[in-house]
């Protein structure tokens, strides 16, 4: 799979449906975070009750197709589920539409740790390189994961791989702030990585790539600033094209 640019919109729970994905000038738009089944549904009524932006979707896997029909760019996926079928389910709709499968294993809203998805998959590896080898054989599978923790992310990122992942997309957060590089060179000597993290400009993404990103995401920043990814195309690195394979 080409990307024309190092460019990715990363997933925001809410906020990342069809119509917002399409304007954005990254080759690559993950929609969603989108929860996939009664479990990741239930702990997003309970996160939006205290204020938080989620999808909801009376049909989860209804609701997760008709934001697949209505989107004309390469995309991903970004998935929360409860059950190993929830995720099975929605990377079977991936492929159907041509599109990417985004493990969640990212989210730390206790809602969502405490139903077993997100973050909690960082902490139960079995699981995650499970739902992995098993999504991987029915869609193209990328992982998102938190940085931050005491986990061996060398280990965990070669685990995905050899279970079938195509890409980490690692958001390399340090504890109160900044961009891990140190974790995204090391990740990205295993395998094809996608850095998050503190990008608001062309410096800090062209620094990501500098550390061994194949590709860089951004979020919150593009709600403030709508032309955020037409600027950054003026950057030599950050406009090369990418494949995935």
């Amino acid at each position: 799979m080409k990307f024309e640019n190092r460019l990715v919109l990363s997933a925001m729970a809410g906020i990342n449906n069809a119509e917002f994905c399409n304007r954005q000038k990254a080759s690559l738009v993950i929609l969603g975070g989108f929860n996939a089944d009664e479990g990741a549904m239930k702990a997003a009524r309970a996160a939006i009750a205290r204020g938080r932006r989620e999808f909801i979707f009376e049909d989860p896997i209804a609701g997760i197709e008709e934001e697949m029909k209505r989107i004309r760019k390469k995309f991903a996926v970004n998935v929360r589920s409860s059950t190993l079928d929830g995720y099975l389910e929605v990377a079977r709709l991936v492929e159907s539409y041509g599109g990417i499968m985004e493990i969640n294993a990212h989210c730390r809203q206790p809602e969502f740790v405490s139903a077993r998805c997100g973050e909690w998959l960082l902490f139960n590896p079995q699981v995650l390189f499970d739902v992995v080898k098993k999504s991987s054989r029915i869609a193209k599978t990328v992982v998102k994961i938190r940085g931050g923790h005491k986990i061996d992310y060398e280990r965990l990122c070669a685990r995905l791989f050899e279970n079938g992942c195509s890409a980490v997309h690692v958001d390399a957060m340090i504890p109160n702030g900044g961009c891990d590089l140190s974790l995204i060179r090391r990740i990205s000597k295993i395998g094809f990585t996608i850095g998050n993290n503190s990008f608001v400009n062309v410096k800090s993404g062209e620094m990501i790539i500098r550390a061994g990103a194949k590709m860089v995401s951004a979020a919150r920043v593009v709600l403030e600033d709508a032309s955020f990814f037409e600027k950054m195309l003026t950057s030599e690195i950050l406009s090369q094209q990418v494949d995935l394979s």
